[in-house]
């Protein structure tokens, strides 16, 4: 295998400043992982039809980071954009969006075990035991049931739209359509479409908090011709009726997007333009970023559960590789180092 470990990032998780980077000076207070099994992947969608998406690894029993890993474990390119992953015990599925498929490989190595096609454009996946799973398709194509023993589509639900973002509790898919003012309601005994819930225009993400009470964040619309505000909205899954509605001005064309939680399940996180954080019991939105950003190229978030820290990447100009920068809960800088083309999500995976 070919890996490289990059200075910047063994120095960055020794926590010593990188001066390639140049980062603000950082206190070296990132917490000893060693002991924990599991490791980071940093996926990398990489550019539209340039067959260039990567994932990035690094193991927390060694803090090596190894680039371009599904390709160097495999002998091949993972494919074109790279949209999310999803862990079942450890096996692991990387959605390939524009490759219409489903690379299945070893959490642990990257190994490729199998590669399910079948797909128009399959966008996230939520396993619901060990032998059913459902993937969510972008243009037009539904939901798909898959099998994971056979690793083979065996059935497609058709929820209308650009189906994005779903939540699985109990025997009910939630299914966040971006190109419309709805989250989908499907139930999965029968797989079929039982209800929607009216939301404010492009819900895209959703998150279920501690209460089990379900959070859905729309875009809205910015396009320069058209403004519509987006909103987050608290759903009672119960009656699958809207509790609390926050309205979000779009801060660019792609609006409020990335709806992440942190470990405790208390606090939601979500880019528009900038980082933004609202405490779940809390009444108003806060009007002031968590990060503040001036450019539209945060384009990657999530939460490390085990160090309580937010990394956010950075696409820059949507060509060149990504920055990721690490934060801890109160919005203080602690870490910089590089992803790859247009880092789309963090993976935190402690065994």
């Amino acid at each position: 295998m070919k890996n490289k470990i990059l200075n910047s990032i063994y120095v960055f998780f020794l926590v010593v400043v990188c001066a390639c980077e140049q980062p603000p000076e950082i206190t070296p207070d990132y917490p000893n992982i060693i002991s924990a099994k599991g490791g980071l992947y940093i996926l990398n969608e990489g550019n539209f039809q340039s067959g260039n998406a990567t994932i990035d690894y690094m193991s927390f029993t060694d803090l090596i980071l190894h680039e371009n890993a599904f390709n160097a474990k495999n002998g091949r390119s993972l494919g074109d954009v790279l949209q999310s992953i999803t862990r079942w015990g450890d096996v692991g599925y990387l959605v390939v969006n524009n490759s219409q498929k489903i690379e299945v490989v070893d959490m642990n190595t990257l190994q490729s075990k199998a590669t399910i096609t079948g797909f128009k454009s399959p966008r996230y996946m939520v396993v619901q035991n060990a032998n059913t799973a459902f993937v969510s398709e972008y243009y037009q194509g539904g939901v798909k049931v898959l099998n994971l023993t056979s690793n083979q589509i065996t059935a497609t639900i058709p929820v209308p739209g650009n189906c994005e973002e779903m939540v699985l509790i109990g025997s009910k898919l939630y299914v966040a359509v971006a190109n419309s003012r709805y989250v989908y309601v499907v139930n999965t005994i029968s797989n079929s479409l039982a209800d929607s819930i009216a939301v404010a225009y492009g819900p895209n993400s959703l998150k279920v908090d501690k209460n089990n009470n379900l959070w859905a964040l729309s875009a809205g619309i910015n396009n320069g011709t058209l403004l519509e505000n987006g909103a987050l909205q608290k759903i009672d899954v119960t009656q699958d009726s809207i509790l609390t509605v926050f309205e979000i001005t779009p801060q660019s064309e792609h609006g409020s997007i990335k709806l992440r939680m942190n470990a405790q399940l208390n606090t939601l996180y979500w880019i528009n333009k900038s980082v933004y954080q609202h405490p779940i019991n809390q009444s108003s939105l806060n009007t002031l970023p968590f990060v503040f950003s001036n450019k539209n190229a945060f384009w990657a978030l999530n939460y490390d559960s085990l160090t309580n820290e937010v990394y956010v990447g950075d696409a820059i100009d949507y060509n060149q590789r990504s920055t990721i920068h690490r934060y801890d809960v109160t919005g203080n800088l602690r870490g910089i180092f590089k992803g790859g083309i247009i880092t789309t999500d963090f993976y935190f995976w402690y065994k």
